[in-house]
This record gives C-alpha cells, structure tokens and sequence, in this order.
C-alpha cells in the first residue's frame, strides 16, 4: 500500500476501478516508457525491442513494430498484469521484479493480488496462501496428478480475475469440487462422483468424524453455490468473494491431507 494514503486523510472513497486505473497508469508509465526509451537509446536489436516483441507473442498479439504494444495494452488491467509477468521472463527479469513490487506498494487500496516468483496471484492469508495454495501446487506438479492441478490451477485463475468479472464465482467453486474430486478417485481407485465417494474417501484417509462432517459440508456448499440450477432452472446467486477464497482453503486443506501423506 501507498505510504502516503491521501485518499485515506481526506476520507476520499477511492473504488476498486480508480485503484486499478491508477495502477494501469503507473504500469504503463512504468513498462512503456522503459521499453520505449531502450529502443530509442539502442535500437531494434537491443533486448528492450526484443522484449517487446516477446511480450506481443505472450499476449498472442501480433507485432506490428516498435511502440505497438501500447495499443496492444490500451487501459486494460489484466493484460498489464500478463504483460509484467511476460517481462520477468526477459532479460529485464529484475527490472520487472522491482517494477510489480514498487506498483503494488502504491496502490491505494487491496486489490486481491500479490507478487510472488515472477506472477501474480490471488492475495489472502499469507499463511494459507503460503501452506495451503503454494504447497498443493508443488505437489501436484508430477504427471499423476495433472487431472487434478489443471481445474485447481483454472480456479486460481478464475479467482484472479473474480474482481473485474464476480459472475465466475460459482465457476470458482465448480473448479475447486472438480480437483478436489479428481484427487478423491486416484485416493479411492474408482470413478464414482465426490458426493458419493465421501464416504470411502475419509476412510482412506482415515480422517476422524468432523473431518466427515466438513467434507459434508463442503460438498453441499459446492452442490449449492455452483453445481447445481436453482428452482425451476433459474441461475443461483454467485457467493461472495470471501466465502469462495475460503473454498479454495478447504479444498488446498483436504488436498494437502492426502498429498503431505504420498509424499
């Protein structure tokens, strides 16, 4: 967070999308204007033209010469977040480092996001993020595992994005069941759904009875929010932000009690 919160002294009510034009802004300032001022200085072959181009195809964009990546960018948020990733994975690696730090310490409010080993994540309980996010997708890495790190990761990402888009909520909660699922038929060694697996699940585990009632809870929470139409078809109100970043801690929880036991 910005040090000098004048915002904050003056009781101004900055929102969400004002945070994120200003951040906008400053990464703009910030990318472009290195980018741009390298190639100036060094031309076309230097490496601030070839990061440029690199980020183009990062992007999937097509490159259409020097400077063309600020059309690209326009005043979209989350392709300068893909595009300050994009740039960690240059020779400006630690430029790019220095350049995501310093941008979130300005920012004026939260935005859910945190830099950590060259991306940007959903933000939370640096604890949780730390043992129940970051480890699981240490140990989901081997082959295995891959139809079960691929909805956890997709839900992670779909949690980055949640603020700009909260509709992807239940898809959140809908990603999560998915892994947490997938992992509960490698523990079982059979294709039954979660909700019918719980049972031999939490046995495999040998897990204690409120670690039954938990998982209980957790697939009707899921069955609720995301799997399942509400009345007469109708669409079901997307949960809040709070309670979805607290599903992903369930699922890393149930996921890190079968995964710290194989290894």
């Amino acid at each position: 967070m910005a040090n000098d919160k004048f915002h904050q002294r003056f009781k101004f009510d900055l929102g969400v999308d004002e945070a994120k034009r200003r951040f906008v802004n400053r990464a703009n300032n910030l990318i472009l204007h290195e980018l741009l001022a390298g190639i100036s200085i060094h031309g076309i072959r230097s490496p601030a033209a070839q990061t440029e181009k690199a980020l183009c195809t990062t992007l999937g964009e097509k490159y259409k010469g020097c400077g063309c990546l600020a059309t690209i960018l326009g005043d979209d948020f989350q392709l300068h977040l893909r595009a300050l990733e994009g740039v960690y994975e240059s020779p400006m690696k630690a430029w790019a480092e220095r350049v995501a730090i310093q941008l979130l310490d300005e920012c004026e409010i939260d935005l859910g996001i945190r830099w950590k080993e060259g991306q940007f994540r959903p933000s939370g309980s640096r604890l949780l993020d730390e043992k129940l996010i970051d480890d699981v997708l240490g140990l989901l890495k081997s082959p295995a595992h891959e139809g079960v790190l691929k909805p956890f990761v997709k839900g992670l990402d779909h949690f980055l994005h949640s603020m700009k888009n909260p509709a992807i909520l239940s898809d959140i909660v809908t990603d999560m069941y998915e892994s947490l699922e997938a992992l509960a038929k490698i523990v079982t060694n059979n294709d039954k759904d979660l909700s019918a697996n719980r049972e031999t699940f939490v046995a495999k585990l040998k897990l204690s009875e409120p670690y039954k009632r938990m998982l209980k809870d957790y697939i009707e929470y899921a069955n609720d929010f995301a799997r399942h139409a509400g009345e007469r078809g109708q669409a079901k109100p997307a949960p809040s932000r709070y309670e979805v970043e607290a599903f992903i801690y369930q699922t890393g929880l149930f996921s890190r009690l079968v995964l710290s036991d194989e290894t």
